[in-house]
């Protein structure tokens, strides 16, 4: 008996302690903990700590699981600054893009990896693996990044080579390697391009530091608008405020660059600044419309230089801001101090344009008419004598004289077949007709419709008329069976071609475009690549791929032709930051079509860049108001992200402020919004604002970018 008690409490005992004892949790659970951490850190917004947590998550499980792969994805996903263990779990994926992922998560941290993977051939596209890791060596581990470079076996096409050609330069810059350096810069001056030749003077400029001035007014000569000149002026700020003579070699190439706040903090906080600097830093605010910080400048400018190289033009603009500050009066008597003053000057014939169109824009119709009459009947033959006449027109129709306007509306039609103008005035002509009871201005606005369906004149006419808005037609058939019917049947991708593709999902979009160039004259033509283009998402070609083969067969176009032509580019990007804005993701795209077709990497004269091509300038006060100025540079300014948001900023402000009315915001985001005022944006009807804007490339993009705008809305109704 006593040995059974002492059993059943040793059972009693034993079951206890295994039924409380904790047990071992396998590393398949503690992995799932880890990750529902990181999910709870994800739904708080606090990313790179989510990061981690996945990343820990992923080495408590065996390399090769499916669950570890998707947990490293998820880690690089979540990852904004970027670890090299995140980077090193993205390399155990064998798919092509991950030594790129992987570099651009941890740049020269990865780089051994990287390096022994492209030894043991692990890589596809090895020679553009290696010359990434070279890139991400520059800067701090030059030997390193040579002996990459010396992995890459093939002439790469296109920008590829000569990023590599450059690479090879900053490397050798680095180590010292004089034999090289010259080699490298008489290989690239062998060559015509401005932007690879602007890289070279920059990066010898850096090295010599402030002794490489002359390299740097080389650099911002070949290519203003480069990304790489803020890191310059940083460098030189000091030695610029310093000395104004170095200040001036550099003010006409910042000021065609777009680096206008940089021209403007030479002229105001240099100790004895430069005429010309100061000159052009007052143009910088007249073109931003901070006219009272222009005026101050040019005032000062006129009492300090008044017989300066830049004054009568300085006269003529510091005009022009009195008027926009409502000071007419003021403006009136500049105007004619500079007739007296330089009556010889080459802009004096555009003199009587600037008197009437200043009072115009200030509501003072009757004395306008007297100087665009002058205008017409002095100098005919002037620049400013169409806009004179129509303005005129308008004038007329303003204070009530109606017969006179259809009058001068109907000659006008006549004589300027050829102006910006034109559509504008056939509209009022016919809209003046009807309304003083002559039936034949309803053959006025149908004649507009049929000959200029796409122009704005021509919608408000449907509009007026009471007519169907205009819609594009499509036909529901592949495009590569609509080529074959018409005689274009699509080409086979070639392997540069399909090698594109990689580099595309790589994320290294401008070295794809070299190689889908070289597939292009493959196969004979850019079209033959359209239905390829459409399926991967090549939005930089696809436009010119569809137009090739456009009139094909008429008005009769296949909805994929429409969207090859009309794409919905970088769609991710674009749809989360125009949510964000509360932006029609659908007028951002019309907008980046006629900005920059879709190539990330395109630049004005004015200095404009980028997808939306912002001015760094006005970027910088966009990200002022939004609180990014910590993270601005000018120089980010071509990254798709990057100005697809800060563009989205800029338009929603400009969208906001007139009630998303489309013409005038883009008037407002083309002209700036100064101008915008100065056309009658909030107070005139819209018909009257078109008419009335004066710069005829924002005249044009106005109505090309409403047409865009009618054609995105027709055919991507996903989007809404």
């Amino acid at each position: 008996m006593k040995f059974f008690i002492t059993i059943c409490a040793f059972l009693l005992v034993s079951c206890g302690t295994v039924a409380d004892a904790p047990q071992p949790i396998s590393c398949f659970e503690r992995s799932n903990r880890e990750a529902g951490k990181a999910d709870s850190l994800m739904l708080i917004g606090d990313r790179d700590a989510a990061a981690d947590m996945y990343c820990s998550a992923a080495l408590l499980l065996q390399p090769g699981t499916l669950e570890r792969a998707e947990l490293a994805e998820k880690a690089a996903a979540a990852s904004i600054s970027g670890t090299v263990a995140i980077a090193r779990l993205v390399l155990e994926n064998p798919h092509h893009s991950s030594p790129f992922r992987a570099l651009r998560m941890a740049g020269g941290r990865i780089a051994p990896e990287i390096m022994s993977g492209l030894l043991a051939g692990r890589f596809q596209l090895p020679d553009y693996v290696a010359l990434m890791a070279a890139e991400s060596l520059l800067s701090t581990d030059p030997s390193f990044a040579m002996e990459f470079l010396r992995q890459i076996n093939s002439d790469l096409p296109g920008s590829a080579g000569k990023d590599n050609l450059l690479a090879a330069y900053r490397a050798a810059l680095g180590s010292g390697d004089l034999e090289l350096q010259e080699w490298c810069w008489n290989t690239a001056f062998d060559q015509d391009d401005d932007k690879l030749q602007s890289g070279f003077c920059h990066y010898r400029g850096m090295a010599r530091g402030v002794y490489g001035f002359r390299d740097f007014v080389d650099s911002f000569n070949f290519w203003p608008a480069g990304d790489l000149h803020a890191e310059s002026y940083d460098l030189l700020r000091d030695t610029l405020l310093a000395d104004s003579s170095m200040a001036n070699q550099v003010a006409d190439s910042f000021y065609s660059g777009g680096l206008w706040n940089e021209v403007y903090d030479m002229a105001v906080n240099s100790t004895n600044p430069a005429a010309h600097v100061v000159y052009l830093g007052a143009r910088t605010r007249d073109r931003l419309g901070r006219h009272d910080q222009a005026v101050e400048l040019l005032a000062a400018y006129l009492v300090a230089w008044p017989d300066g190289m830049d004054a009568p033009n300085a006269c003529i603009y510091l005009a022009r801001d009195l008027a926009a500050l409502g000071r007419v009066d003021e403006a009136m008597g500049w105007l004619e101090y500079y007739s007296s003053t330089w009556p010889g000057h080459n802009r004096i014939s555009n003199l009587p344009w600037y008197r009437g169109s200043l009072l115009a824009e200030n509501g003072l119709w009757e004395r306008s008419i007297p100087y665009f009459t002058e205008t017409v009947s002095r100098y005919p033959s002037n620049t400013t004598a169409d806009d004179a006449e129509f303005y005129r027109c308008l004038a007329l129709m303003k204070t009530g004289r109606t017969t006179e306007a259809i009058e001068a509306f109907g000659n006008f039609n006549n004589r300027w077949t050829q102006s910006v103008y034109r559509p504008s005035s056939r509209y009022w002509y016919g809209v003046l007709k009807l309304e003083s009871g002559d039936i034949s201005g309803q053959g006025v606005l149908e004649r507009l419709i049929s000959g200029k369906p796409e122009s704005l004149p021509a919608v408000f006419a449907r509009e007026y008329l009471g007519l169907p808005e205009w819609r594009p037609y499509s036909i529901e058939e592949p495009l590569g069976i609509w080529m074959a019917r018409n005689g274009r049947a699509e080409a086979a991708p070639t392997q540069n071609a399909l090698d594109g593709v990689l580099l595309l999902e790589a994320g290294c979009r401008k070295w794809a475009l070299d190689l889908f160039r070289l597939a292009e004259a493959e196969v004979g033509s850019v079209y033959g690549l359209a239905p390829f283009y459409l399926a991967n998402d090549v939005w930089e070609r696809g436009p010119s791929a569809a137009w090739q083969i456009w009139s094909l067969e008429g008005d009769n176009r296949p909805l994929d032709l429409w969207r090859l032509r009309y794409p919905a580019a970088w769609s991710d990007d674009v749809t989360v930051t125009t949510n964000r804005f509360n932006m029609d993701p659908k007028l951002l795209w019309s907008i980046m079509k006629q900005e920059s077709a879709f190539q990330p990497t395109c630049f004005s004269t004015a200095g404009a860049r980028g997808l939306i091509q912002m001015i760094p300038s006005t970027s910088e006060y966009v990200a002022l108001e939004n609180g990014w100025e910590h993270l601005y540079s000018p120089d980010i300014l071509y990254d798709p992200a990057t100005s697809i948001l800060y563009g989205t900023a800029c338009i929603t402000s400009y969208g906001e402020d007139c009630d998303w009315d489309v013409p005038g915001t883009l008037a407002g985001y083309n002209g700036g919004p100064h101008n915008a005022l100065r056309w009658g944006w909030g107070t005139a009807s819209p018909e009257e604002f078109f008419s009335r804007i004066t710069y005829n490339e924002t005249k044009k993009y106005v109505e090309i970018v409403s047409h865009n705008y009618d054609i995105y809305k027709e055919i991507w109704p996903e989007f809404n």
